[in-house]
């Protein structure tokens, strides 16, 4: 029986050459094709089914690859799903092996690894590309000591980081809290180490992930 996959990418001429690059395999079928995450949802609903494996590319507009496959984790945790791009960013890797994905392969790679890379995802096994394998252990590392140091902030640096969130400025926070502005950014400065951070935005963002603010 054909291993069933779809494609999702917001360029027509790599769609177009996955595909064929991929039925030239003989046992892997491709049930679908989409220029974006919402799409290849949409597929897995409407049309196509759903497949054995959803092959998406990081970046597309609309829902990109990691948000596609955190859904498709949740509504559809059957498929296996493989990150298709050309970024080799070890934050690529590790947030896309965070959203669920179970395989992550450069683009710059030859037919025949992508091709046995489908089946082995297919058959339930995890593949992550050589080149990145290093990289990947060393974020997951390096994440967890930032983990650790998120786990310290104090209950002030959690109020600095509320009202960040909050669009307020350093003076603002001083005067709320009733804190100097060298006190308030002494705190930031302290909430970036413990984050792994470098600005107010990211701060936020990765509060948030985490849920440390809401």
């Amino acid at each position: 029986m054909a291993i069933r996959v779809i494609i999702a990418d917001d360029h027509s001429l790599v769609r177009q050459g996955l595909r064929r690059y991929l039925e030239m395999a003989g046992d892997i079928e491709v049930v679908g094709e989409a220029a974006n995450g919402v799409e290849a949802l949409r597929l897995m609903e409407n049309g196509a089914g759903e497949p054995d494996v959803a092959l998406l590319d990081i970046r597309m507009p609309e829902m990109d690859g990691l948000e596609a496959a955190r859904r498709i984790r949740i509504e559809h945790p059957g498929v296996g799903v493989i990150m298709l791009t050309a970024y080799d960013d070890r934050q690529f890797v590790v947030e896309a092996v965070r959203a669920g994905a179970r395989g992550y392969v450069l683009k710059a790679r030859d037919a025949e690894h992508l091709i046995q890379t489908v089946r082995l995802v297919a058959g339930g096994n995890m593949v992550i590309d050589p080149q990145l394998v290093v990289a990947l252990a060393e974020e997951l590392s390096d994440a967890k000591v930032r983990d650790r140091k998120a786990e310290t902030l104090t209950a002030r640096e959690v109020e600095v980081l509320q009202l960040l969130a909050f669009g307020h400025t350093n003076k603002d926070i001083a005067e709320q809290l009733f804190i100097s502005p060298d006190t308030v950014k002494t705190h930031l400065e302290h909430i970036f180490e413990k984050l792994g951070t470098s600005d107010r935005t990211a701060a936020v963002a990765e509060a948030l992930r985490r849920r440390l603010i809401e």
